[in-house]
């Protein structure tokens, strides 16, 4: 358990399974994940990178992961998606959520799948545990910033809110905005 965290935080564990039929874990990230992020990040592949920051950025700095790992659970929250490795833990998805400061019901979000790990279901559960989380919150939209050309995850946020507004904001980019409450009731479940 992470100390500080409310109790209804500290228990947040969550097992999913796959299209593959892979068990994983999705929880609360934490101050100890800075290695396993680190580790996570470098078996990510240059397109997927890209396609995350909008730019060729290279590995975490000590500044990156305080900023995703060092998290108050409540104006800025992140989860990791972890399975066993060779007898070890590993991260192999990350999803996170800042609220936005000129609207307190709207919160930035950011996934990051490792590549062998794609197209099998597991940004989809980050989305929507992390909707769930962001809901509890009194967040009520998701907003964020996609390349055109990342087709994964515009169809992951179009399945999760098909009312999802998009506004071409650029020659590569589109601004999004999901409604977390219509994944909320796409999703009864999660709201227990």
């Amino acid at each position: 358990m992470v100390m500080g965290l409310k109790p209804k935080l500290q228990g947040y564990h969550q097992e999913v399974r796959l299209l593959d039929g892979k068990k994983v874990v999705l929880r609360l990230i934490t101050s100890n994940d800075k290695k396993a992020l680190t580790e996570f990040y470098s078996r990510v592949s240059n397109e997927s990178r890209f396609y995350r920051y909008h730019y060729s950025k290279g590995e975490l700095s000590e500044d990156d992961l305080a900023n995703f790992c060092d998290v108050d659970y409540q104006d800025s929250l992140g989860m990791v998606a972890e399975q066993e490795h060779e007898g070890q833990k590993e991260i192999i998805g990350v999803a996170r959520f800042y609220r936005l400061p000129t609207n307190i019901h709207m919160a930035e979000i950011a996934i990051l799948v490792q590549d062998s790990e794609q197209r099998k279901g597991l940004g989809t559960s980050l989305l929507k545990y992390l909707a769930k989380l962001a809901w509890e919150r009194d967040i009520y939209f998701f907003r964020g910033e996609v390349s055109r050309e990342n087709s994964r995850l515009l169809s992951i946020c179009r399945k999760s809110d098909p009312e999802m507004n998009v506004l071409v904001d650029g020659e590569s980019t589109c601004a999004i905005t999901l409604s977390v409450e219509e994944m909320m009731h796409k999703t009864p479940n999660l709201c227990q």
